[in-house]
């Protein structure tokens, strides 16, 4: 298959680069710079919100497309839709879980309700919007070849926030980082993520096979738990299990209240994510499209590796590590 990334530098558009490159497929990346991302690419100069000439005259079986701009994405979407129709033959576009309205089912599957615009008025209803008006751009450009992953919280190797746990369980366990941790509220509660690495593969085989439709991509497809995740952290860094270790649990109400000031990018999942109104994502049809999602386990050697390998501090050294050591004295005072 001949491949278009669109966005290929970032976290999800870099793992479908190299799942792609890895499945045999050609693959090319829409650059600004003209740097590839990694070697074996094509790289076509361009701007999704300028100079698009890069991709005119050129054809691919697939799109990859991970733009979410949220104040103009959606028209520089339909700008890249209606350019590459004809000339490509499925269109893949990136959308998300908080596309489904909050009045809605708690489990909502993909014929749940979705947000209307001057209905709803949270945080998540701008970003939506842009989403649905996405979705809208590609499948008037694609119609059935329209393919829409419908993403939650994404975490894996180059990511950050869920980055932190390993990093900082396994510097508890070694004494180069405090020995008590703070943990966030009831850890016996289910928790969904994605490992990016098993949507990307998933989505380059879904591409490959031309297959279109709109599928919920939000994991682990099983009810893991909060403390098996942060278990299987402490496992990867050497250890057996939480237990090692000198822990302060907060009630999640206090940390909403204690964290108001440190921005939510700068949190460590999963602190309280009050934006998520969902109790969870049902993801069964992409399950039987073919989507495996990695065990804790694996999601945690992985990231430690690859962050041990960068020298990457996740978070560990931020403005929430400046906060942690007042925040367990507040807990256990």
């Amino acid at each position: 298959m001949r491949l278009l990334v669109l966005g290929g530098g970032g976290f999800l558009g870099y793992h479908v680069v190299t799942a792609g490159l890895a499945a045999g497929h050609d693959v090319t990346v829409l650059s600004r710079s003209g740097k590839a991302p990694v070697d074996g690419v094509d790289v076509v100069t361009g701007d999704r919100q300028g100079d698009l000439s890069g991709l005119r005259g050129r054809e691919w079986e697939a799109v990859f497309d991970t733009f979410n701009d949220t104040d103009d994405g959606a028209p520089a979407i339909a700008t890249t839709a209606a350019l590459l129709a004809g000339s490509v033959g499925t269109y893949g576009y990136v959308s998300g879980m908080s596309v489904y309205a909050p009045t809605g089912p708690e489990v909502p599957d993909e014929t749940a309700p979705v947000r209307t615009a001057g209905r709803e008025t949270d945080r998540l209803q701008e970003r939506s919007l842009a989403k649905l008006a996405g979705e809208a751009a590609v499948r008037e450009h694609f119609g059935e070849q329209a393919f829409f992953p419908r993403v939650g919280i994404m975490v894996g190797p180059r990511s950050t926030r869920y980055t932190y746990w390993p990093v900082r369980l396994a510097g508890a366990l070694d004494g180069t980082l405090p020995r008590t941790v703070l943990l966030p509220g009831d850890l016996d509660r289910p928790v969904q993520y994605s490992d990016a690495r098993s949507i990307a593969a998933w989505s380059v085989r879904m591409l490959a096979d031309g297959r279109g439709g709109t599928y919920n991509a939000v994991g682990p497809g099983r009810p893991d738990t909060l403390r098996e995740v942060l278990d299987a952290c402490v496992v990867a860094a050497g250890g057996s299990s939480l237990a090692d270790l000198d822990t302060a649990v907060a009630p999640e109400d206090l940390m909403r209240r204690l964290l108001l000031g440190v921005d939510e990018e700068e949190r460590p999942l999963w602190f309280p994510e009050d934006q998520i109104p969902q109790l969870a994502i049902d993801s069964s049809k992409a399950v039987g499209a073919g989507l495996v999602f990695s065990s804790p386990l694996e999601l945690a050697t992985d990231t430690l590796a690859w962050a041990r390998e960068a020298d990457e501090p996740a978070l560990t050294d931020g403005a929430f590590a400046d906060l942690e050591p007042a925040l367990v004295e507040r807990v256990r005072g």
